[in-house]
Parts: structure tokens; sequence; C-alpha cells
């Protein structure tokens, strides 16, 4: 995308988010855990580098929660907030939700269908697993004393796969910022275990894909693959050897898997390249 430009600001008077690509189509992401940390609109120069391929065919909008989240926050809530953004701005798009912003998107796509072209559920399920469920509770109790570098660190350590990609592209941007707003780190991490769609996702209307690490310690194979069983005609794709971060260090594979399915379901788009 030589010579590409990035959109930024507030959506519904609340929602920063970060818009770049020429698509014909809208593509909207809804971002995982991290963006409690930091806001889209600061990130938005690596955001337009790490969805480069999927800015070629899509106009990308992603799109942050909101800051000052209050106690009790669910992911439901989350969803409404961003069915403003449709509402106002946006239109029926393609929607892609990441790990928490998974969670997020299963909510948005029941109880607002008519903005949901076609869903993709990546590095999420309808729970998180009872394995990997200790570890949010565990960076829910550092966040609770304020505990802010152990708890970055704990969190890279176990979605990250390599040390120096660790350490420079997630460890050292959030040891020099603050976050934005510290309680929203509670209250996300609050909502996310407190998420179980495992009775809400079969009403998921939307050609969905559903998209996981073979090696995710949050949604390991059995949970993925269950939760595409329970949305009626869903795609479930594994990427071997991924883990939580497979969306980020697995990038080629993630997005050869996301176009395909998007390029079945609309013919209209250009094949991809041999």
């Amino acid at each position: 995308m030589s010579g590409a430009t990035v959109e930024s600001g507030l959506l519904a008077g609340c929602l920063p988010f970060a818009r770049f690509g020429n698509g014909r189509r809208s593509l909207v992401i809804f971002p995982g855990l991290a963006d409690a940390a930091w806001d889209v609109t600061s990130r938005k120069w690596d955001l337009l580098s790490q969805y480069r391929r999927l800015a070629d065919e899509f106009t990308v909008t992603v799109i942050s929660r909101k800051r000052g989240l209050p106690h009790g926050y669910t992911t439901r809530d989350m969803a409404a907030d961003y069915a403003k953004a449709f509402e106002t701005d946006i239109g029926p798009s393609v929607v892609m939700g990441i790990s928490l912003g998974g969670y997020i998107a299963q909510d948005f796509a029941v109880d607002f269908p008519q903005y949901v072209q076609q869903l993709v559920i990546a590095c999420s399920a309808y729970r998180v697993s009872d394995e990997g469920r200790k570890i949010p509770e565990r960076w829910l109790d550092l966040a609770r004393q304020h505990r802010w570098r152990e708890f970055y660190f704990d969190v890279a350590k176990v979605t990250m796969q390599e040390f120096h990609q660790t350490f420079y592209q997630f460890v050292l941007p959030v040891l020099r910022t603050r976050p934005t707003n510290p309680a929203d780190f509670l209250v996300s991490l609050e909502a996310c275990l407190a998420h179980d769609a495992s009775e809400l996702v079969g009403r998921i209307q939307a050609p969905t894909l559903v998209i996981g690490g073979s090696d995710d310690v949050f949604f390991p194979p059995p949970l993925v693959r269950e939760t595409a069983r329970l949305i009626s005609h869903a795609v479930f794709r594994l990427l071997d050897g991924g883990r939580h971060g497979a969306y980020e260090l697995k990038r080629d594979e993630f997005e050869d898997v996301v176009l395909d399915f998007l390029h079945e379901q609309d013919p209209a788009l250009p094949a991809k390249a041999a």
C-alpha cells in the first residue's frame, strides 16, 4: 500500500478508531485485551503494517473499546457500544474479533446481525478453557494490586512465542507508556472470565470462520472446534504450531485462511494470487 494514509479519531463519540485501505468492502476488527493498555490511535502505523494484505482488498477499520469502562461491564455491553459506530458511520461489514474481541464479536453477531455480512472469530471460542482460565485470574490479581510491570511481562510471556518478538514488540512499548485507564484492565479481565456464549453462538446467522492455534492454552483445539460446531455452517481452521498470538506470529498463514474464506463467501472479490 504505497502512499497509504490512516484516518483516526472517535466513532459514536467514544470509540477510538484507525481506518486504512481502499477496498470496496468494509472490514471491521475488534482487538484483544491489549487494547486496554493503549487505543488504536496510538498504534495506527503498526496496524497499517500488520493488516497490509487485508487493506489491499478491504477498507479496514480497527475500533478500540471505549475508555473508562464501568465496573461490571460485559462483552455484550461492549458489543452494544460498537453497534452505535456501525449505525452512525460504518454500516454492514465483515467483522473480525481477535481474542477478547472474538468474544465481543460473538455477542455483536447475535444482537446486531444486520451489520455482520461475514464473521471471523480468531484465537477465541465461546469461553476460555479451564486451564487457560487460571492465567487471566492471575492477571486480574496483579491488576488489582496495580503491579503493572509484572502484569505486562506475564501477558507477554504466555501470549507470544519468541523472546525477541515479545520484548521488542510488546513489553518495551507498554513499559514506556502508562495505560490509558488501568481500571479498564480489571473490567476487561472480569468480562473475559464471565463470558460463556455456549447457549448464544447457535444464533449467529452470518457465514462464520472460527480459526485458532493448535497450541493455544486459552482456546485449545477442542474448544475452538466445539465453538464452530455450535454455529450453523461455520468453517473451522487450525494453525499448526500456533499459540494464542498465532494471528500475529503466523500472520501469512492466518491471512491466507481468512482471505480464502472471504473469497469463497464473496466470489466478486479478486482471486488470490498463486
